[in-house]
């Protein structure tokens, strides 16, 4: 090869690199183009998956633990519909199905025979809980039929529960802590509450689960990383309150956080509901006399409680649906 050659091949290599280099910065524009700021919250687009997916039979089932008042189980509802929006033109799924645990129907076992009932071959099942728990490790396995304990199969049936029975091959996908979902969604919750950001602390409030606690400790020192390393905040924390239940709990981690800042910003890693009622509930305690001889550690505090929880964020529809078809995509 002579030198005029030579120079040409690598003038064309550099032109080359040069355009693919811009061909990646187009689709890193078009990607980022879908705002997710504080005023509009859409999803980022998802990243191209390898379209080796066609229409198939199998069914994707989501499931959720269920509350006993509707108003909590509506935006669950309203995923079906959402997901099915989310799964886009290349949708592998025959159908979609919402269903509960327990307190709301339909049920796991009427979510499974809807999927039969429509010709479905297979199933993905997506469980809507916030990280691993006693219920993503033993009740829903076992409310599929994919782990048989007879103690707990008894006890589900006490509750009113039914156990699946089908020849359907099932597969079971990671809870929402899986990637970014959560750290992401909070982190929008938390930007439109802030104000001043060196005035400011930040706790999150969770579920928590005793089984799998050091999972939730690494999940909340994860989004509170990183809730504070994109706002500025240099004051975050976490405590572990079941809903509608050992709110107290919650109490001396954020009186300890408004003792040196001025606005303390409580967000909660639920589902489908937000720390606002559950807050201001407590707080009543006070007002009525419920907690006689104790007085209101917050009293006088600028306590800010977000409204909502994950939902109605429009990207646990697009999770759900881009976990379900990397499930599919890897086990068919």
């Amino acid at each position: 090869m002579n030198k005029k050659t030579k120079k040409r091949t690598v003038k064309t290599r550099i032109l080359v690199l040069a355009a693919a280099l811009a061909i990646a910065g187009i689709v890193n524009v078009n990607v980022l183009g879908k705002k997710d700021n504080l005023n509009n919250e859409n999803i980022p687009a998802p990243t191209p998956a390898p379209t080796t997916l066609n229409k198939t039979a199998s069914g994707l089932l989501i499931i959720a633990h269920g509350a006993p008042w509707p108003v909590w189980n509506k935006p669950v509802l309203e995923l079906e519909q959402k997901v099915i929006t989310a799964l886009g033109g290349d949708n592998p799924f025959r159908m979609v199905k919402v269903c509960f645990m327990e307190f709301a129907r339909p049920s796991v076992a009427d979510g499974v025979a809807a999927l039969e009932k429509a010709g479905c071959d297979r199933v993905i099942a997506v469980p809507l809980l916030i990280a691993p728990s006693s219920h993503s490790h033993w009740d829903i396995p076992a409310l599929l039929g994919l782990y048989s304990d007879e103690d707990m199969e008894r006890e589900l049936k006490e509750e009113g529960a039914a156990i699946v029975n089908s020849k359907l091959p099932i597969t079971l996908t990671p809870t929402l802590n899986k990637g970014s979902l959560i750290t992401e969604v909070l982190l929008t919750r938390v930007k439109k509450m802030s104000r001043n950001p060196d005035e400011e602390a930040v706790i999150v409030l969770a579920h928590g689960d005793e089984y799998t606690s050091p999972m939730w400790t690494k999940l909340m020192k994860r989004t509170v990383t990183h809730i504070c390393g994109k706002t500025g905040i240099s004051y975050g924390n976490w405590a572990f309150v079941h809903v509608g239940q050992s709110y107290g709990q919650a109490i001396s981690v954020i009186a300890e956080a408004a003792e040196h800042h001025k606005r303390v910003l409580l967000v909660g890693c639920y589902l489908s509901m937000g720390v606002d009622k559950m807050h201001q509930r407590y707080m009543k305690n006070f007002s009525r006399g419920v907690l006689p001889g104790m007085e209101n550690p917050l009293a006088g505090k600028e306590i800010v409680t977000a409204e909502d929880g994950l939902l109605p964020s429009p990207r646990v529809a697009q999770w759900i649906a881009d976990i379900a078809k990397q499930a599919l995509r890897n086990r068919y």
